[in-house]
């Protein structure tokens, strides 16, 4: 069973690495530039048909929708911040006939209401781990981008028995981790996008509240250390993965991670 779990690890990193590379490619919206990283392509459609479904968790209804046949190894894909599951349509489509794909907005994000309480990866984490329990997963293979990699990371710190892999793209550790240059025009892009389509899916709770509380959290958190990642256990297969020009993320980021975990690999896409 173990060998098993390895080979679909081995089989999901390579399936994400051969995608991830190919959607370059896509058509933009944004910007008509030569170079991909100057690029925003338009924002996916989940493959149809799916299920909108909510769990009634941790006093919030969570989104979900799952693809996939019935034995596929189960993956579970978190997006990014203020983004939603939708971002995922072209990595479903291209792993939905072998694995079983599980899609989440996070609270706050998407068609996943808010509530009273503060925006925070631990609460995110426990949302994730709540899910699970309600779909009755044990264990699954974990992808993240961005905010999803950071809630990834918790999970592997804090409740490794759940994961079969990790696969953490564009994380962080430390809130310090932003570059100094000013915003790129394809970031304020996606800002401009993300808030359109939090307003169509979440019309309830002001976008500009929204906004406030996830720049709260990021300006304070993530704060780990070598310690926090040194509770990762050394036979979780783990990805460290980031793009040649990230916008956002610091590259010792990323290096400092995968140094960190013993058993990680280091993935930088160009």
């Amino acid at each position: 069973m173990q060998r098993n779990n390895k080979n679909t690890t081995y089989l999901l990193v390579f399936a994400l690495f051969h995608f991830l590379t190919s959607i370059k490619s896509e058509n933009s919206t944004l910007i008509n530039s030569e170079y991909p990283w100057l690029r925003l392509p338009s924002t996916p459609q989940l493959p149809y048909p799916h299920y909108d479904q909510y769990a009634q968790i941790n006093n919030i209804s969570i989104w979900y929708t799952i693809y996939g046949p019935e034995n596929g190894a189960p993956v579970l894909f978190l997006h990014g911040g203020f983004a939603n599951s939708d971002y995922w349509g072209l990595q479903v489509r291209q792993l939905q006939s072998t694995y079983k794909c599980i899609l989440m907005d996070s609270r706050a994000h998407g068609r996943s209401p808010s509530s009273s309480a503060n925006i925070t990866y631990d609460l995110m984490t426990s949302d994730v781990v709540s899910l699970l329990d309600y779909l009755g997963f044990s264990k699954i293979h974990l992808v993240g981008w961005s905010d999803g990699g950071i809630i990834g990371l918790n999970l592997a710190m804090n409740y490794p028995d759940r994961l079969y892999s990790l696969f953490a793209f564009a994380a962080h550790y430390n809130s310090s981790a932003g570059n100094n240059a000013s915003m790129p025009p394809v970031f304020a892009a996606y800002f401009k996008r993300t808030q359109a389509e939090y307003e169509a899916f979440n019309p309830n709770k002001p976008y500009e509240i929204f906004l406030n509380d996830l720049l709260t959290m990021w300006a304070n958190y993530p704060k780990w250390a070598k310690v926090d990642f040194e509770k990762i256990p050394s036979d979780l297969p783990v990805w460290i993965v980031a793009g040649d020009h990230e916008e956002v993320i610091h590259r010792e980021q990323t290096d400092t991670m995968a140094g960190w975990i013993s058993q990680a690999g280091e993935l930088i896409l160009l």
